[in-house]
This record gives C-alpha cells, structure tokens and sequence, in this order.
C-alpha cells in the first residue's frame, strides 16, 4: 500500500488511509489530524485547493473528481458511505462547514458552487444540482451537445434535508430549515421552515420547544 501520507502537502496527526485508497495527486492535499480514508476511497484529477480539516471522515467507496476545483472540509464532518462528489472546472468549488454530515449516497456538484455551512444534517439521497442541461431549444442540437448550465447553492447553517431531496442550481436554504423527503427545492427559503412537496413550498414555522434548559 502507498503511504500517500508522505506525499501530503501538509499531514496532521493519526491520518488513517486503509487498503484499496486511491488519490491522484495527493501532493496538493492538506489534511489535518484524525482524518480516516476508509477502503474505497477513490479522488480523481486534483483540486487546485483541497484542504481537508481535523476529524474528518470518509467512509467506504466515497468518490471525487475534478478537473481543478476547490475543496475545503471544516473539522468534525462525515462522509458515509457512497458519496459522489464531482468538483468541476477552475471556477467550481464544494466548501462544507464544521459539524456536518451526510448520510449514504449523496451526490454533490460543484460545477455552480456548493457550499455548506455548519450544523447541517445531509439524509440519504439528497442531490445537489448546482449543473444541469440547458433547458432552451437550441436550433437541432441535442441537450448533450450544448453547454450545461449551473447556479450557486448555499445551505447556510442548521439545515436538515430529508431522504431524497434534490435542490437545484440559484437556491439558497436559509438557517434553520427543514426539507421534507423527496421535496425539490427551486428557488430560496427563509429560516426556520418547514420546506415540503415538488416544488417544496413552506408548510409552516418549526415549532419552538417550551423547555427550559
């Protein structure tokens, strides 16, 4: 097994890499301390930015790639199994802030930037459509032969989306938000909503707890 700890542009402490984890060009990675490649781990192409924060793990069969993105991990995320995360071109980016997780199978595009701050809980399923094709007839081309179009998200903090959301390109989800499951959200929401349906709309306000603490 390559000990691509070595190769590291900067390595913190106890960074475990299994067997079966593939990186590129680990030379442009900073990962901090108590980072976990687990088996599977696949980073293809390499990031012109990629720092990856203390306490931070990737478990199995997680898979990146990207022409010359940008890539930064804030400490204490997970990755469960089966995350795809596409970083795109030089003008892409995914930033994911600290105390965030994501459950298995997520798929997040950075063609249009992502960014997601902290706090957030990221059920299965849940896409992040920052691209897509070009919805406008353009003459006899075939959607696959032109350009793709891509907008921002931004997931601002405390954001919980439900199994199976998708949120498309030019949409912000404001603090505190709820995405019910299968709900696509289209345009942006404001905060502490319950966002349900296609396309999500508010159902109502979160309920505040009259427990004292």
């Amino acid at each position: 097994m390559e000990d691509y700890r070595a190769r590291f542009k900067s390595c913190g402490q106890n960074v475990r890499i299994d067997d079966n984890v593939y990186i590129e060009h680990p030379e442009v990675m900073e990962v901090g301390d108590n980072v976990d490649f687990r088996r599977g781990f696949y980073m293809q192409d390499a990031a012109v930015v990629c720092k990856i924060g203390s306490n931070v793990t990737f478990y199995p069969n997680c898979f990146i790639q990207g022409r010359a993105g940008r890539f930064i991990i804030e400490d204490n995320v997970d990755f469960f199994p089966g995350q795809y995360i596409s970083l795109g071109d030089a003008k892409s980016f995914v930033e994911i802030g600290h105390h965030t997780h994501f459950a298995p199978n997520c798929i997040l595009y950075g063609w249009g930037g992502l960014k997601i701050g902290p706090y957030c809980n990221i059920a299965a399923h849940t896409v992040f459509a920052t691209v897509g094709h070009d919805p406008v007839i353009r003459g006899d081309k075939p959607m696959c032969l032109v350009p793709a179009c891509s907008g921002p998200i931004t997931l601002v903090e405390d954001v919980w989306t439900c199994a199976n959301v998708t949120i498309t390109a030019n949409t912000k989800i404001a603090k505190g938000c709820i995405i019910g499951a299968n709900a696509v959200v289209t345009k942006d929401t404001e905060p502490y909503g319950l966002y349900v349906g296609v396309p999500a709309r508010r159902l109502r306000d979160r309920q505040h707890s009259d427990e004292v603490k």
